[in-house]
């Protein structure tokens, strides 16, 4: 075993050298840099000011609820893990590379060693996985956390091992023989169906005796929910589920501050008994994991590989194109076509046909039922997030773009289209699907205007007052309103891939290539800082157009006395709109000029081809 651990070694120490390395390239310095100050400033001191009011909470109630919650808990889990025994699927989920594979199954080793490789390797995630969860419960307090570490790690592992036992078990019944095979399947079947059978009446009557929830129900919710009840109307599911509460118990045991430190650790001993256990039932399996492993390495190298998802599509879904592409016509047509084909397949006018006969339907539906109003606010919130959110980022969330093409700039560069006209393409790509995200949005919000209408609740999105002053019925207002930001939108969309492209080119080294996207701590601050650059750039670029519409309210409403009327809103977008399609318009001529002097054999741009 000794050799393995050292392997294991080997290889994480690999990985944080490596690291170490990268943060020699400023970029990957400034990057980490910017990340960590982000997340530390604005992500962790907020989220551990909120964990720790919550968890003095939990303290103060922590002797009232701990029963109720430490015997759903164990019955949740009892419940599913029989479920999950149900299912007559698994595989033999030993996660070794190709390379490991060649390596290891040679050698003169175990091969329960080389099984517990496999699970000792997948402990760094476990381990992380467990650190994060520890670090945003804890509150702040050091002995809180260490606790949660220990025992989110042991529970984890747990889980690991037993997903792993179960997969290799299933994996074992296709190699033994028929009938032996079946036999140990209906035993399980059975024990987990037997399970089922005892905890649905229970569920039944407990669900028959929970009271309305209203008001303060917490001391009526603790009679039909406590162990007691269980204990006294279904005794041997109160048996069935103690295991389970005893793993439950770990994880409330760290709320109690009255618990010494003998009976915390007394409580670690059933989990870590059952962690022994279920890792000599995985490395002791006599299952044919090679194969399998073999197949899932390199399934996730093919993954990684040019065409992987084209090789995906059934033979049907290769057909399908977003628009019939001709075969003689403008070259940046087919740039278009591509790129279009990276995000989806779907005809765009399947998809627009589709989506105006759904909101058609919708809204009519919509005036024969009434909806509630807190569905209405769902639907105005979400929509509303979609509409500002989508446009902004339409050159972060598509990378379906010049990002894309200049890992083949030597084969791009010999297409015969003008540089100018190459951009656009690129930038038209992800601007398009942007637009159209965002106006399927407007369309969900004119549905949610249609509802609040119904209900006669004007107040909550449409304002009376302010179609009576625009001379038109509320619903005239919001269609109006949404007909203004149409334009507003895909302009913005088209300015935010158009800046995103001209940092790939000016700075390519500075930009994640690819279409896949890095989540290091190096890229996202990279990431934000390029963002922090776009929104100084888009809220200048919407300056022009925002003063040509204030001047142009001002001199009709204040110098010439004209009420506004709900007819000039959408010509108003336009107005808004049309500086920002000029100043694109230069920004794509700018990033012309820059791709024709790209020299795609300078060592910046390769510097940036193995960060993708």
């Amino acid at each position: 075993m000794s050799p393995l651990l050292y392997l294991a070694w080997r290889s994480l120490r690999g990985r944080v050298v490596g690291w170490l390395r990268l943060m020699k390239q400023p970029r990957y310095l400034v990057g980490t840099l910017a990340g960590a100050t982000w997340v530390g400033l604005f992500a962790l001191r907020p989220m551990l000011q909120i964990n720790r009011d919550a968890a003095l909470y939990l303290v103060e109630d922590v002797s009232e609820w701990a029963p109720l919650l430490e015997f759903s808990s164990a019955l949740l889990l009892l419940i599913f893990v029989s479920l999950w025994w149900l299912w007559p699927y698994g595989k033999a989920l030993v996660e070794l590379t190709e390379t490991e594979l060649h390596l290891l199954l040679p050698a003169p080793l175990r091969r329960r060693h080389i099984i517990q490789y496999a699970v000792l390797r997948s402990q760094w995630g476990v381990l992380f996985g467990a650190a994060i969860v520890a670090f945003f419960s804890s509150g702040g307090r050091l002995s809180v956390f260490a606790w949660r570490l220990l025992t989110t790690w042991l529970l984890l592992t747990l889980w690991n091992l037993h997903a792993r036992g179960r997969g290799l078990w299933m994996a074992q019944l296709s190699e033994l023989p028929a009938a032996r095979a079946w036999r140990r399947r209906v035993l399980v079947v059975g024990t987990a169906s037997l399970v089922l059978m005892m905890v649905a009446p229970a569920i039944a009557a407990l669900v028959a005796s929970v009271p309305d929830i209203q008001g303060d129900v917490s001391t009526t919710l603790q009679g039909p929910l406590s162990p007691d009840w269980f204990r006294e109307h279904h005794p041997a599911l109160s048996v069935l589920v103690l295991p389970f509460r005893w793993l439950s118990r770990v994880v409330l045991g760290g709320l109690d501050m009255e618990l010494t430190v003998v009976e915390r650790l007394g409580l670690l001993v059933w989990p870590a008994l059952l962690v022994f256990a279920h890792n000599e039932w995985v490395v002791r399996s006599q299952a044919s994991f090679e194969d399998a492993s073999l197949a899932r390495s390199r399934r996730l190298a093919a993954s990684q590989e040019a065409g992987a998802r084209f090789l995906k599509l059934k033979q049907s879904q290769r057909r399908a194109a977003p628009f019939r592409l001709r075969p003689q016509g403008r070259p940046e047509l087919g740039i278009l076509w591509k790129n279009l084909m990276l995000a989806h397949r779907t005809p765009l006018t399947t998809i627009g046909a589709s989506a105006l006969l759904i909101l058609t339907a919708a809204t009519a539906a919509v005036t024969w039922v009434s909806l509630p109003i807190w569905l209405i606010g769902i639907l105005v919130v979400g929509a509303l997030m979609v509409l500002v959110m989508t446009p902004l980022t339409a050159g972060h969330q598509w990378r379906n773009d010049l990002r894309t093409d200049l890992l083949r700039a030597e084969l791009i560069r010999t297409w015969p289209v003008a540089g100018w006209r190459l951009f656009g393409a690129e930038v038209a790509g992800p601007a398009i699907i942007a637009s159209l995200y965002a106006t399927l949005a407007t369309g969900v919000l004119l549905i949610a205007g249609v509802a609040t209408r119904h209900l006669g609740v004007d107040d909550v999105m449409l304002v009376s007052d302010t179609a009576t002053a625009l001379g038109t019925t509320p619903l005239g207002v919001l269609a109006a309103a949404l007909l203004t930001l149409i334009p507003l939108v895909a302009t913005v969309a088209t300015l935010s891939a158009t800046l995103q492209n001209l940092v790939a080119l000016v700075w390519p080294s500075w930009v994640q290539l690819g279409r896949r996207r890095a989540g290091s701590a190096a890229h996202i601050g990279q990431g934000l800082i390029t963002s922090l650059g776009l929104m100084v750039a888009m809220t200048i670029g919407l300056l022009p157009g925002v003063i040509v519409s204030g001047t142009w309210l001002l001199v009709q409403i204040q110098v010439l006395n004209v009420a506004l009327g709900a007819w000039q809103l959408p010509l108003l977008g336009l107005l808004t709109a049309a500086p920002l399609a000029a100043i694109i318009a230069v920004l794509i001529r700018f990033g012309g000029f820059l791709w024709d002097r790209l020299d795609p054999s300078a060592e910046l741009l390769n510097t940036a081809i193995p960060g993708r």
